[in-house]
Protein backbone atom coordinates (compact mmCIF):
# COMPACT_ATOMS: atom_id res chain seq x y z
CA UNK A 1 0.00 0.00 0.00
CA UNK A 2 1.08 3.74 -0.79
CA UNK A 3 1.26 6.58 1.95
CA UNK A 4 -2.24 7.98 1.96
CA UNK A 5 -3.07 10.66 -0.32
CA UNK A 6 -0.38 10.06 -2.38
CA UNK A 7 -2.01 8.31 -5.27
CA UNK A 8 -4.21 11.29 -5.98
CA UNK A 9 -1.36 14.04 -4.96
CA UNK A 10 0.47 12.17 -8.03
CA UNK A 11 -2.08 12.06 -10.12
CA UNK A 12 -2.96 16.28 -9.61
CA UNK A 13 0.91 16.78 -10.80
CA UNK A 14 0.73 14.32 -13.69
CA UNK A 15 -2.82 16.21 -15.26
CA UNK A 16 -0.92 20.00 -14.66
CA UNK A 17 2.55 18.78 -16.22
CA UNK A 18 0.25 17.55 -19.20
CA UNK A 19 -2.17 20.67 -19.39
CA UNK A 20 1.00 23.06 -19.20
CA UNK A 21 3.00 21.23 -21.81
CA UNK A 22 0.54 20.95 -24.25
CA UNK A 23 -0.52 24.74 -23.98
CA UNK A 24 3.13 25.81 -24.59
CA UNK A 25 3.42 23.39 -27.37
CA UNK A 26 -0.08 24.70 -28.70
CA UNK A 27 1.40 28.36 -28.16
CA UNK A 28 4.22 27.89 -30.20
CA UNK A 29 2.35 26.02 -33.44
CA UNK A 30 -0.34 28.66 -33.25
CA UNK A 31 2.46 31.77 -33.72
CA UNK A 32 4.54 29.12 -36.07
CA UNK A 33 1.20 29.71 -38.29
CA UNK A 34 1.06 33.30 -37.85
CA UNK A 35 4.53 34.33 -38.77
CA UNK A 36 4.59 31.69 -41.84
CA UNK A 37 1.06 31.97 -43.20
CA UNK A 38 0.24 35.50 -42.37
CA UNK A 39 3.70 37.45 -41.92
CA UNK A 40 5.52 35.88 -44.82
CA UNK A 41 2.14 33.49 -46.56
CA UNK A 42 4.73 31.06 -47.35
CA UNK A 43 3.53 27.89 -45.75
CA UNK A 44 5.52 24.73 -46.47
CA UNK A 45 4.48 21.36 -46.36
CA UNK A 46 6.86 21.36 -42.60
CA UNK A 47 4.23 23.53 -41.41
CA UNK A 48 1.07 21.49 -42.55
CA UNK A 49 2.86 18.59 -40.72
CA UNK A 50 3.05 19.95 -37.63
CA UNK A 51 0.03 21.23 -37.70
CA UNK A 52 -1.26 17.98 -37.89
CA UNK A 53 1.19 16.51 -35.39
CA UNK A 54 -0.11 19.64 -32.78
CA UNK A 55 -4.00 17.90 -33.57
CA UNK A 56 -2.77 15.20 -32.68
CA UNK A 57 -0.98 15.86 -29.92
CA UNK A 58 -4.07 17.56 -28.23
CA UNK A 59 -5.96 14.34 -29.09
CA UNK A 60 -2.80 12.30 -26.97
CA UNK A 61 -3.93 14.84 -24.17
CA UNK A 62 -7.18 13.84 -24.03
CA UNK A 63 -6.60 10.41 -24.01
CA UNK A 64 -4.41 10.48 -21.19
CA UNK A 65 -6.97 12.66 -19.27
CA UNK A 66 -9.39 10.53 -19.70
CA UNK A 67 -6.81 7.67 -18.12
CA UNK A 68 -6.26 9.42 -15.11
CA UNK A 69 -9.67 11.03 -14.15
CA UNK A 70 -12.07 8.16 -15.46
CA UNK A 71 -9.93 5.21 -14.78
CA UNK A 72 -7.37 6.10 -11.97
CA UNK A 73 -4.23 5.83 -14.27
CA UNK A 74 -1.50 6.29 -11.72
CA UNK A 75 -3.64 4.72 -8.93
CA UNK A 76 -2.54 1.50 -7.36
CA UNK A 77 -3.74 -1.71 -9.65
CA UNK A 78 -6.07 -3.22 -6.56
CA UNK A 79 -8.05 0.18 -5.91
CA UNK A 80 -8.95 -0.30 -9.68
CA UNK A 81 -12.51 -2.73 -10.37
CA UNK A 82 -11.84 -5.53 -13.67
CA UNK A 83 -14.43 -2.97 -15.29
CA UNK A 84 -11.86 0.21 -15.41
CA UNK A 85 -8.69 -2.30 -15.96
CA UNK A 86 -9.94 -3.83 -19.34
CA UNK A 87 -11.03 -0.06 -20.29
CA UNK A 88 -7.99 1.59 -19.71
CA UNK A 89 -6.18 -1.32 -21.67
CA UNK A 90 -7.88 -1.03 -24.57
CA UNK A 91 -7.31 2.97 -24.22
CA UNK A 92 -3.76 2.77 -24.03
CA UNK A 93 -3.89 0.65 -27.63
CA UNK A 94 -4.91 4.49 -28.97
CA UNK A 95 -2.60 5.93 -26.79
CA UNK A 96 0.35 4.22 -28.30
CA UNK A 97 -1.44 4.43 -31.73
CA UNK A 98 -1.46 8.26 -31.45
CA UNK A 99 2.25 9.19 -29.60
CA UNK A 100 3.93 6.96 -32.05
CA UNK A 101 2.46 8.69 -35.41
CA UNK A 102 2.71 12.33 -33.31
CA UNK A 103 6.57 11.60 -32.81
CA UNK A 104 7.05 10.37 -36.78
CA UNK A 105 5.41 13.46 -37.65
CA UNK A 106 7.42 16.09 -35.70
CA UNK A 107 10.47 14.45 -37.09
CA UNK A 108 9.24 14.50 -40.58
CA UNK A 109 8.30 18.47 -40.33
CA UNK A 110 12.38 19.08 -39.13
CA UNK A 111 13.00 16.72 -41.91
CA UNK A 112 11.35 18.72 -44.21
CA UNK A 113 12.90 21.93 -43.40
CA UNK A 114 15.76 20.41 -43.80
CA UNK A 115 14.98 19.17 -47.45
CA UNK A 116 14.52 22.90 -48.29
CA UNK A 117 18.21 24.08 -47.41
CA UNK A 118 19.35 21.50 -49.71
CA UNK A 119 21.49 22.61 -52.36
CA UNK A 120 22.57 19.44 -52.94
CA UNK A 121 21.60 15.77 -54.72
CA UNK A 122 23.25 13.87 -51.95
CA UNK A 123 21.85 15.84 -49.09
CA UNK A 124 18.62 16.20 -50.04
CA UNK A 125 18.41 12.09 -50.90
CA UNK A 126 19.49 11.62 -47.56
CA UNK A 127 16.64 13.87 -46.18
CA UNK A 128 14.00 11.79 -48.62
CA UNK A 129 15.44 8.92 -47.70
CA UNK A 130 14.93 9.17 -43.72
CA UNK A 131 11.40 10.63 -44.24
CA UNK A 132 10.36 7.71 -46.42
CA UNK A 133 12.08 5.42 -43.94
CA UNK A 134 10.04 7.21 -40.95
CA UNK A 135 6.92 6.50 -42.99
CA UNK A 136 7.30 3.17 -43.56
CA UNK A 137 8.43 2.19 -40.46
CA UNK A 138 5.06 3.99 -38.46
CA UNK A 139 2.82 1.73 -40.95
CA UNK A 140 4.52 -1.58 -40.09
CA UNK A 141 3.60 -0.33 -36.42
CA UNK A 142 0.29 0.71 -36.63
CA UNK A 143 -0.67 -2.85 -38.41
CA UNK A 144 1.62 -4.41 -35.74
CA UNK A 145 -0.51 -2.56 -32.86
CA UNK A 146 -3.90 -4.28 -33.41
CA UNK A 147 -2.18 -7.83 -34.01
CA UNK A 148 -0.14 -7.50 -30.96
CA UNK A 149 -2.57 -10.36 -29.77
CA UNK A 150 -4.69 -13.06 -31.64
CA UNK A 151 -7.41 -12.34 -31.00
CA UNK A 152 -7.18 -8.98 -29.61
CA UNK A 153 -9.30 -9.32 -26.53
CA UNK A 154 -6.75 -11.63 -24.74
CA UNK A 155 -4.63 -8.16 -24.41
CA UNK A 156 -7.10 -7.60 -21.64
CA UNK A 157 -8.26 -10.74 -20.72
CA UNK A 158 -6.88 -10.71 -17.09
CA UNK A 159 -8.14 -14.22 -16.01
CA UNK A 160 -6.74 -16.11 -18.83
CA UNK A 161 -9.59 -18.10 -19.97
CA UNK A 162 -9.64 -16.35 -23.79
CA UNK A 163 -7.94 -19.23 -25.90
CA UNK A 164 -5.01 -17.17 -28.25
CA UNK A 165 -1.65 -15.78 -28.00
CA UNK A 166 0.11 -12.51 -27.97
CA UNK A 167 3.56 -11.19 -29.03
CA UNK A 168 6.32 -10.28 -26.53
CA UNK A 169 4.71 -6.58 -26.09
CA UNK A 170 8.08 -5.55 -24.14
CA UNK A 171 10.61 -6.01 -27.15
CA UNK A 172 8.19 -4.58 -29.50
CA UNK A 173 7.77 -1.14 -26.78
CA UNK A 174 11.62 -1.58 -26.97
CA UNK A 175 12.23 -1.60 -30.71
CA UNK A 176 9.86 0.99 -31.32
CA UNK A 177 11.19 3.26 -28.62
CA UNK A 178 14.86 3.04 -29.67
CA UNK A 179 14.51 3.41 -33.34
CA UNK A 180 12.91 7.42 -32.21
CA UNK A 181 15.72 7.57 -29.93
CA UNK A 182 18.76 6.45 -32.89
CA UNK A 183 15.94 8.51 -35.77
CA UNK A 184 16.67 11.57 -33.39
CA UNK A 185 20.30 11.36 -33.28
CA UNK A 186 20.68 10.97 -37.18
CA UNK A 187 18.60 14.22 -37.34
CA UNK A 188 20.85 16.11 -35.38
CA UNK A 189 24.53 14.78 -37.13
CA UNK A 190 22.63 15.09 -40.46
CA UNK A 191 23.19 19.24 -40.95
CA UNK A 192 26.54 18.67 -39.83
CA UNK A 193 27.97 18.69 -43.33
CA UNK A 194 25.77 21.23 -44.82
CA UNK A 195 26.60 23.82 -42.03
CA UNK A 196 30.16 23.37 -41.28
CA UNK A 197 30.98 23.64 -45.28
CA UNK A 198 29.73 27.62 -44.95
CA UNK A 199 32.63 29.79 -45.27
CA UNK A 200 31.55 31.57 -42.57
CA UNK A 201 33.87 31.69 -38.92
CA UNK A 202 33.63 28.93 -36.59
CA UNK A 203 31.41 30.71 -34.47
CA UNK A 204 28.75 31.70 -36.67
CA UNK A 205 28.66 27.74 -37.96
CA UNK A 206 28.33 26.48 -34.59
CA UNK A 207 25.43 29.05 -33.71
CA UNK A 208 23.17 28.11 -36.50
CA UNK A 209 24.08 24.24 -35.16
CA UNK A 210 23.07 25.29 -31.96
CA UNK A 211 19.36 26.29 -33.75
CA UNK A 212 19.51 23.06 -35.30
CA UNK A 213 20.54 20.55 -31.79
CA UNK A 214 18.02 22.17 -30.14
CA UNK A 215 16.14 19.09 -31.18
CA UNK A 216 18.83 17.25 -28.19
CA UNK A 217 16.52 18.09 -25.58
CA UNK A 218 13.69 16.16 -27.29
CA UNK A 219 16.15 13.59 -27.66
CA UNK A 220 17.00 13.93 -23.53
CA UNK A 221 12.83 13.67 -23.22
CA UNK A 222 13.04 10.35 -25.32
CA UNK A 223 15.66 8.83 -23.35
CA UNK A 224 13.92 9.78 -19.62
CA UNK A 225 10.64 8.20 -21.48
CA UNK A 226 12.58 5.32 -22.35
CA UNK A 227 13.93 4.64 -18.57
CA UNK A 228 10.10 4.78 -17.18
CA UNK A 229 8.98 2.66 -20.34
CA UNK A 230 11.26 0.06 -18.60
CA UNK A 231 9.97 0.23 -15.01
CA UNK A 232 6.22 0.36 -16.08
CA UNK A 233 6.83 -2.89 -18.19
CA UNK A 234 8.84 -4.81 -15.16
CA UNK A 235 6.86 -3.20 -12.85
CA UNK A 236 4.73 -5.51 -10.25
CA UNK A 237 2.09 -2.80 -10.30
CA UNK A 238 1.81 -1.55 -13.53
CA UNK A 239 -1.21 0.59 -13.23
CA UNK A 240 0.81 2.72 -10.42
CA UNK A 241 4.39 3.18 -12.29
CA UNK A 242 2.76 3.97 -15.95
CA UNK A 243 1.93 7.40 -14.41
CA UNK A 244 5.66 8.65 -15.55
CA UNK A 245 5.37 7.03 -18.54
CA UNK A 246 2.48 9.48 -19.38
CA UNK A 247 3.77 12.16 -18.37
CA UNK A 248 7.13 12.21 -20.25
CA UNK A 249 5.41 10.66 -23.32
CA UNK A 250 3.49 13.85 -23.28
CA UNK A 251 6.73 16.45 -22.34
CA UNK A 252 8.92 14.55 -25.17
CA UNK A 253 5.56 15.45 -28.22
CA UNK A 254 5.49 19.04 -26.43
CA UNK A 255 9.44 19.08 -26.45
CA UNK A 256 9.94 18.02 -29.82
CA UNK A 257 7.04 20.48 -30.98
CA UNK A 258 8.84 23.71 -29.31
CA UNK A 259 12.63 22.80 -30.57
CA UNK A 260 11.28 22.12 -33.98
CA UNK A 261 9.30 25.74 -33.97
CA UNK A 262 11.09 28.17 -32.10
CA UNK A 263 13.87 28.81 -35.25
CA UNK A 264 10.85 30.40 -37.33
CA UNK A 265 9.45 32.63 -34.58
CA UNK A 266 12.56 34.49 -34.57
CA UNK A 267 10.85 37.49 -37.59
CA UNK A 268 8.12 37.28 -35.44
CA UNK A 269 10.56 39.08 -32.45
CA UNK A 270 12.73 41.18 -34.67
CA UNK A 271 11.65 43.48 -37.50
CA UNK A 272 14.99 43.33 -39.43
CA UNK A 273 14.86 40.00 -39.50
CA UNK A 274 11.35 39.72 -41.23
CA UNK A 275 12.34 42.56 -43.88
CA UNK A 276 15.20 40.50 -44.66
CA UNK A 277 12.96 37.31 -44.87
CA UNK A 278 10.82 38.74 -46.88
CA UNK A 279 13.72 39.60 -49.44
CA UNK A 280 14.93 36.62 -49.74
CA UNK A 281 11.23 35.68 -50.22
CA UNK A 282 10.12 38.32 -52.97
CA UNK A 283 7.69 39.20 -50.46
CA UNK A 284 7.43 42.90 -50.91
CA UNK A 285 6.12 45.38 -48.45
CA UNK A 286 2.83 46.90 -48.25
CA UNK A 287 4.06 50.22 -50.38
CA UNK A 288 6.19 48.10 -53.01
CA UNK A 289 5.50 46.42 -56.09
CA UNK A 290 6.60 42.55 -56.32
CA UNK A 291 10.03 41.76 -57.22
CA UNK A 292 10.16 39.58 -59.78
CA UNK A 293 10.41 35.82 -59.28
CA UNK A 294 13.24 33.51 -59.68
CA UNK A 295 14.11 32.12 -63.33
CA UNK A 296 14.75 28.75 -62.79
CA UNK A 297 14.03 26.36 -60.28
CA UNK A 298 17.76 25.74 -58.90
CA UNK A 299 17.68 29.49 -58.35
CA UNK A 300 14.07 29.52 -56.36
CA UNK A 301 15.77 26.53 -54.86
CA UNK A 302 18.57 28.13 -53.51
CA UNK A 303 16.38 31.34 -52.34
CA UNK A 304 14.69 28.70 -50.02
CA UNK A 305 17.35 27.54 -48.34
CA UNK A 306 18.76 31.18 -47.96
CA UNK A 307 15.30 32.12 -46.31
CA UNK A 308 15.19 29.20 -43.89
CA UNK A 309 18.59 30.28 -42.88
CA UNK A 310 18.10 33.93 -42.59
CA UNK A 311 14.93 33.18 -40.45
CA UNK A 312 16.81 31.10 -38.15
CA UNK A 313 18.66 34.68 -37.84
CA UNK A 314 21.99 33.65 -37.88
CA UNK A 315 22.59 34.17 -41.26
CA UNK A 316 22.09 36.79 -43.66
CA UNK A 317 21.48 36.79 -47.38
CA UNK A 318 25.46 37.24 -47.88
CA UNK A 319 26.49 34.83 -45.53
CA UNK A 320 27.23 31.95 -48.56
CA UNK A 321 29.68 34.28 -50.83
CA UNK A 322 32.46 32.91 -50.42
CA UNK A 323 35.90 32.52 -52.22
CA UNK A 324 36.70 28.44 -51.16
CA UNK A 325 36.54 26.43 -54.48
CA UNK A 326 35.88 23.73 -52.58
CA UNK A 327 32.35 25.03 -51.01
CA UNK A 328 29.33 23.68 -52.66
CA UNK A 329 27.90 27.50 -52.37
CA UNK A 330 29.18 30.04 -55.02
CA UNK A 331 28.72 33.26 -55.88
CA UNK A 332 26.89 32.87 -58.99
CA UNK A 333 24.65 30.93 -57.62
CA UNK A 334 23.63 33.30 -54.83
CA UNK A 335 23.66 36.58 -56.52
CA UNK A 336 19.71 36.87 -57.09
CA UNK A 337 20.41 40.19 -59.17
CA UNK A 338 24.01 40.25 -61.07
CA UNK A 339 25.12 43.86 -61.73
CA UNK A 340 26.57 44.89 -65.19
CA UNK A 341 30.03 44.12 -66.11
CA UNK A 342 32.47 47.03 -64.85
CA UNK A 343 33.42 48.83 -68.65
CA UNK A 344 37.34 48.24 -69.27
CA UNK A 345 39.06 51.63 -68.77
CA UNK A 346 40.57 53.35 -71.74
CA UNK A 347 44.46 52.43 -70.69
CA UNK A 348 45.49 55.12 -73.01
CA UNK A 349 47.65 57.59 -71.46
CA UNK A 350 46.44 61.36 -72.27
CA UNK A 351 48.94 63.25 -74.45
CA UNK A 352 51.47 65.34 -72.91
CA UNK A 353 52.54 67.89 -73.74
CA UNK A 354 57.39 68.71 -73.69
CA UNK A 355 56.75 72.39 -73.49
CA UNK A 356 53.92 73.29 -72.10
CA UNK A 357 55.13 77.14 -72.26
CA UNK A 358 54.01 76.86 -75.98
CA UNK A 359 50.39 76.45 -75.31
CA UNK A 360 50.41 79.40 -73.69
CA UNK A 361 52.05 81.37 -76.68
CA UNK A 362 49.60 80.02 -79.22
CA UNK A 363 46.76 81.73 -77.45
Amino acid sequence: MYPPGDEQTRQNVAVGAIIVSSLLGMACVSLRVYTRAYVFRNMGNEDWTMILAAVLTMVLASLFLVSLKKYNMGFSGISLTMEKSVESAKLGLAVIAVYKTIVTLIKASILMIYLRLSVTKAFAWLCKGSIYLLFTYQAIVLIIIPLECIPLRKMWDFTGTVPGHCIDTATFYYITSAFHIIMDMWILLLPYRLIFSIPRPTREKIAVYAVFGLGAFGTLCSIIRFHFLVVALHSMDPYYDALGLHVWSMTEVNVGIICASIPTLRPLLSRAQRTRTKHALNIPEKSETPLPSPSSSKRGGLLQAKEMFITLGTLTAGTFRGTNASSVYSDEEWNDEKPPPVPPKDMRAPPRMAMPDMAYRKL
